[in-house]
């Protein structure tokens, strides 16, 4: 056995506190869970080829993603696993390469599956919530999400390429940050690398540019 790829992924939630705490126990589920799973199944394998892990993460695992947070939290996850288990399994000389790739189109971002989701988990919220937060700033939340299908890159490509350079090169970096194109490559390293205060004041302009809604009681 050379290699153990794990790409199973769920999304699911909003924000932590628009999110139920199911939303969080299936991301934690699929996303972390399954993948040390899996991945404890076959190292003695591994150990035994020298082998290696290619772990898919993701750029909000690096990034707090608000409104998507059990998903986030979930990748934040996924990302310390990998940097726990690249050190430890340096030792046995198995290699362990997280693939983090920026917003690309697949299935998991069906806007549309998203928004019909958020509004059934909101017709349960308790009635407290529903009065802070104002019926019309959940139905213009879930309304909004469809709008974000222009974000997603079609260039699903270019992880395939990342992860055969994480599979079949003799040195594969420890980290592939995934992007589009260049322009993208960059401005994720810089915005990796910016300071917290710095990267919550991008975060609000970015907010206040797709005119997200406000909750009625501010």
């Amino acid at each position: 056995l050379w290699a153990v790829v794990n790409n199973a992924g769920v999304y699911k939630g909003a924000s932590a506190e628009l999110s139920k705490l199911q939303d969080f126990k299936d991301c934690m589920d699929v996303n972390l869970i399954g993948m040390v799973r899996v991945t404890k199944a076959f190292l003695p394998f591994l150990r035994k080829s020298k082998g290696r892990v290619v772990n898919i993460a993701s750029s909000a695992g690096r990034i707090a993603s608000p409104y998507m947070t059990p998903y986030s939290v979930s990748k934040f996850a996924v990302v310390g696993f990998n940097e726990c288990l690249r050190r430890e399994m340096d030792v046995w000389g198995i290699r362990v390469i997280s693939i983090e790739p920026e917003l690309f189109r697949t299935p998991m971002v069906d806007y549309e599956k998203i928004s019909k989701h958020l509004d059934e988990e909101f017709a349960s919220l308790d009635a407290s919530i529903i009065e802070d937060y104002g019926t019309e700033y959940l139905k213009n939340f879930s309304r909004s999400i469809p709008g974000f299908s222009i974000f997603p890159s079609s260039k699903v490509f270019k992880v395939i390429e990342d992860l055969e350079s994480a599979i079949t090169l003799e040195s594969p970096d420890a980290v592939y940050k995934t992007c589009r194109n260049y322009i993208f490559k960059i401005g994720t390293y810089i915005l990796h690398n910016l300071p917290g205060c710095v990267q919550d004041l991008l975060i609000k302009l970015v907010l206040y540019l797709i005119r997200h809604p406000r909750p009625r009681k501010l």
